[in-house]
């Protein structure tokens, strides 16, 4: 729940002088006492405004900018934190509240260097600290995106560990953050000083992305009184809770026997933390482009053109098809560093979360990068399950983006390409489109309702956003399923007769316009 920003000035206020230290001028060895009191908080930081926190911080922040040419602090801190994630123990039984703490107090300084820093000071900020053979090179901030990897691919999330495992996530994301900040977005290594880092990992990008794909597909919800901040607005009222008790009580007798027989199943409106910072992670670094103008990456690492973390994405395999009749990961596909992933499970929970435009991304990157998750798709049976919330966002076009429809008529453009595809979707009957609010639609089969809503898209597009673009994937799209059409529905065909009879209205207008003026011309 939200905690008052006197809370925050409690549990941060003793630390003042010890933050006034760290961000000083005088240097504090590495295994000086100092660091330990320094990261001993009383109680854990994310369950504290994360405003608050950063207005006691934001000036220790300024100050070490100045600073840590002379003092290495900054290079220090994640030293202590490389530590204190290798230290936390997997079957911690406990809160890991001084690694919890770590993680983020070393947000907020990253998170302030990201928007007040250039990537080159960035680098001037994360030297090794004395003794270094080379000062200012990456050997520490590589430790530190190990350490991050590492944590999140040999640790399972428990009770104790759920907080700490989104912790580690969420400073991925900040590290990320410099492209927010960037003039250009591929810009050269020095520029994402921490995302150019991350790409080198490539023999830990294959276990990261299989961790963030299972999280996501897991959506494992938080546990109970979790100490993380949740704004006061989002809590319900007292009357409502006593109202909701209320209820419960009433209808325990009558939904007790259904609960106790039912295994309960995750849904898109449940609170699942770890997995929307998991696939945000995920497409973040899946979509970065190393570029290929730089010879060097900092450091003086050699630069790869190819993302690892997209080359995983790409090339994960079926568990299904990938395990041997024991159970065991193939040994072709440990070979090649391959990932696998239940795709039966990842592609309904893209369908239950597809109306997140983070899993709407994550189903593009897959079904255009990823042969082998795009031919399961096309042979499923029941396609309804991702056309039906993509179908539903398409229908209300007027609240979206120009952007947001893009990706979703891209989609469906692919889809469209498969001969199967357009035959299996006008054999699946839909019973009740309840979202299609012009009038009833009873026993529309799923092709029928794609051409409705295409058609649909297209008049919307000629009368509010004039897009050619989106008007041409849309007429792409119809034309792909047209050899394939078959017991269109009656609705369906009046559709496409209206908006053949718009085009050709449009047609020989413009027609007539052009003859006229080019008889002028030869007039003149």
């Amino acid at each position: 729940m939200g905690v008052s920003s006197s809370s925050s000035s409690m549990i941060l206020g003793p630390q003042r002088e010890r933050l006034k230290k760290f961000a000083g001028p005088t240097p504090v060895e590495l295994h000086d006492p100092f660091w330990h009191e320094l990261l001993s908080f009383s109680e854990p930081l994310p369950k504290l405004r994360p405003a608050d926190v950063e207005e006691i911080l934001h000036p220790a922040c300024a100050d070490i900018v100045v600073n840590n040419a002379n003092t290495y602090h900054f290079g220090v801190l994640l030293v202590h934190l490389v530590e204190v994630l290798k230290s936390a123990p997997p079957d911690i039984q406990e809160l890991p509240m001084k690694a919890i703490n770590t993680v983020y107090f070393t947000r907020v300084f990253i998170k302030y260097f990201t928007e007040h820093a250039t990537g080159e000071q960035i680098l001037g900020l994360i030297q090794d600290p004395p003794p270094s053979e080379s000062k200012g090179s990456m050997k520490v901030l590589t430790k530190t995106i190990q350490a991050l990897f590492e944590f999140l691919i040999k640790s399972e999330p428990t009770a104790f560990t759920f907080l700490l495992h989104m912790e580690v996530i969420n400073l991925l994301i900040v590290m990320a953050s410099t492209q927010l900040t960037s003039s250009a977005g591929t810009a050269g290594p020095e520029a994402h000083p921490f995302l150019a880092t991350m790409i080198q990992e490539s023999s830990l990008a294959p276990g990261l992305v299989r961790t963030l794909l299972m999280h996501y597909i897991d959506r494992q919800p938080p546990p109970a009184r979790m100490p993380l901040y949740v704004p006061l607005n989002d809590q319900p009222g007292v009357l409502t809770k006593v109202g909701n008790a209320a209820a419960a009580m009433f209808f325990l007798p009558f939904s007790l026997p259904y609960k106790l027989m039912t295994k309960p199943q995750p849904s898109a409106t449940s609170p699942a933390p770890l997995a929307d910072s998991s696939i945000l992670l995920l497409l973040v670094l899946v979509h970065h482009d190393p570029g290929t103008g730089h010879g060097s990456a900092p450091g003086g690492v050699a630069s790869h053109a190819a993302n690892p973390f997209r080359l995983a994405l790409n090339t994960c395999v079926d568990t299904y098809y990938d395990e041997t009749p024991d159970g065991e990961t193939s040994e072709a596909a440990a070979e090649n560093s391959t990932i696998s992933v239940p795709y039966a499970d990842l592609f309904n929970t893209i369908g239950l979360c597809l109306v997140d435009d983070r899993s709407t991304l994550l189903l593009y990157s897959l079904i255009h990068g990823n042969q082998a998750f795009l031919e399961y798709v096309l042979v499923r049976t029941d396609l309804d399950t991702l056309l039906m919330p993509l179908l539903e966002m398409l229908y209300n076009a007027p609240g979206r983006t120009a952007n947001q429809i893009y990706m979703l008529l891209i989609i469906l453009l692919i889809l469209s390409q498969d001969a199967s595809f357009n035959a299996n979707i006008h054999k699946l009957t839909l019973h009740n489109v309840p979202w299609y609010k012009e009038r009833l639609l009873p026993k529309i089969s799923l092709g029928s309702l794609l051409v409705v809503i295409l058609i649909r898209t297209i008049k919307y597009n000629l009368s509010k956003l004039r897009d050619v673009y989106l008007h041409t994937n849309c007429l792409a799209a119809l034309a792909n399923m047209g050899p394939h059409v078959q017991n269109l529905n009656s609705y369906a065909s009046q559709r496409l007769v209206s908006l053949f009879d718009m085009l050709a209205r449009k047609y020989i207008k413009l027609s007539k316009k052009a003859q006229t003026g080019e008889g002028e011309g030869e007039a003149a």
